[in-house]
């Protein structure tokens, strides 16, 4: 008789544990984008890339983001997170800055340089 309560209370253990282990794995699937941030990729042009004229196009991509601004004015996200946003180069170089904001209210800063063609 003993053994069957053993037996149970080592499943009862199991189980706790079980549910223990499972309640954790989802709290942090759902604090992931809380954990992880805002993320912005930059698609072209490069950093400390020459551009062909002195208007160009800034391109790029973000997840997790409700928010983004260049040069500290609001852009559009399309629904998949892609941006495109057309600048003016300045001689020598113009540095452009990169700001995305997701909804924890957590920014991430980008800045990069570009250099009109002569």
């Amino acid at each position: 008789m003993s053994s069957i309560k053993d037996l149970r209370k080592q499943i009862e253990v199991y189980f706790f544990i079980i549910l223990i282990a499972t309640a954790t794995i989802y709290g942090l699937w759902r604090a992931f984008p809380l954990l992880a941030g805002p993320h912005v990729t930059i698609i072209s042009p490069k950093n400390d890339s020459t551009v062909a004229s002195t208007t160009f196009q800034l391109t790029g991509n973000v997840t997790r983001v409700k928010d983004i601004t260049v040069q500290g004015r609001s852009i559009p996200i399309d629904k998949n997170g892609n941006f495109t946003e057309v600048l003016v180069a300045q001689p020598p170089f113009t540095i452009i800055t990169i700001s995305a904001t997701d909804f924890y209210n957590k920014t991430i800063t980008k800045t990069l340089r570009v250099i009109p063609e002569k």
